[in-house]
């Protein structure tokens, strides 16, 4: 137990909305990753590809490079590499997927951004072959995994999609491709599919929106008793305690009860104690840095709604979850010069 320290300084200082680090942080891992595609996205994806042994990809980068930070990096949730079944062709597949909690129309365009980067590094990689004897680029398939307050359509987004209007004629000419949309909202509490992990992930994810995750902390860890509690499985324990701490208004002992219910004896009342002290220690050493950011939210919100009467849902909700200064401060800025809160919206994309 001595080295799982439960450190979310990382989750703090990233600036994410707490929802989307669960998200990357969980299916980030590759036995889950693999569990949820198998189980809740399209069966012809697990036809044809071998999801048990998935490998990571590696971030991608583009646009011209900040002298001090260097290029940009494009990351997702969960960019992975799988083979197909049919071993005769030695296909690599590559898995580009996004975790949102709200829907995003852009969505195909961010996926396809990525997928199209990492084809391109390895064909530049590969001298820029010609011909697929030299280089055979693996297939690419994007999924989004959402789970939100509003209602997403089941099956495909296309990247057509994006666009007002394309003149029937037309059609043929534009880039079309789809995303595999895994819509957690359809499936219900008592028959989620998959692993207990798999599992205690979704149904994290779904009673986070729903509003009962703090009631329910303990039937949702509770679905890790029945498997051995690993390096792996504490560390997913350790994330969905600190999730439960962002998103709701559980209370101390609540976390420490659901945990020493999982995880008995000596073990289980340090690791709950490491937890605890890894959420609140820190949040009384960074009391005075969130006071500030509360006030820096509560400063922007007043001044959009005054300066444009109605604010979307979306846009307040994005706001009240940022823990990044200097973005709020960006956006302050922004808001003193826009003319439409569509430019917000767009900047907290």
């Amino acid at each position: 137990m001595t080295k799982h320290t439960f450190d979310f300084s990382q989750a703090i200082a990233s600036g994410s909305n707490p929802h989307d680090y669960f998200g990357r942080v969980t299916i980030g891992d590759p036995l889950i990753a693999g569990d949820l595609l198998l189980r809740y996205a399209d069966s012809i994806i697990a036809k044809h590809v071998d999801l048990s042994n998935l490998q990571s990809e590696p971030s991608q980068f583009f646009g011209p490079a900040d002298p001090i930070r260097g290029p940009k990096e494009v990351k997702l949730d969960v960019p992975y590499i799988a083979c197909l079944h049919d071993k005769e062709w030695k296909s690599e597949v590559l898995i580009v997927s996004e975790h949102k909690s709200a829907p995003n129309l852009y969505c195909p365009l961010q996926l396809g951004v990525y997928a199209l980067l990492s084809l391109y590094r390895r064909w530049t990689d590969a001298g820029r072959p010609s011909s697929r004897r030299k280089l055979k680029l693996p297939i690419p398939i994007m999924v989004l995994l959402y789970c939100g307050e509003e209602d997403l359509p089941d099956g495909v987004i296309c990247f057509q999609d994006m666009f007002e209007h394309i003149p029937d004629e037309l059609k043929p000419l534009v880039p079309q491709f789809f995303l595999v949309v895994i819509n957690l909202r359809k499936f219900h509490y008592d028959s989620l599919p998959g692993k207990p992990e798999t599992q205690a992930v979704v149904e994290t994810m779904k009673r986070a929106f729903d509003g009962t995750l703090a009631e329910h902390l303990p039937d949702v860890l509770g679905r890790l008793t029945t498997i051995p509690i690993d390096d792996r499985i504490l560390d997913l324990i350790a994330n969905i305690a600190w999730y439960s701490d962002r998103v709701t208004d559980i209370v101390p002992e609540k976390i420490i009860e659901a945990v020493t219910n999982v995880v008995k004896g000596k073990e289980g009342v340090e690791m709950a104690e490491m937890i605890k002290n890894g959420i609140y220690q820190q949040g009384i050493e960074t009391g005075e840095v969130r006071g500030q950011l509360k006030g820096k939210v509560e400063t922007l919100l007043a001044f959009l709604y005054a300066k444009f009467k109605s604010v979307p849902k979306e846009v307040t909700d994005d706001i009240s979850m940022m823990t990044d200064p200097t973005a709020l401060d960006s956006l302050v800025a922004l808001a003193a010069t826009c003319t439409s809160i569509d430019e917000i919206a767009k900047a907290l994309k």
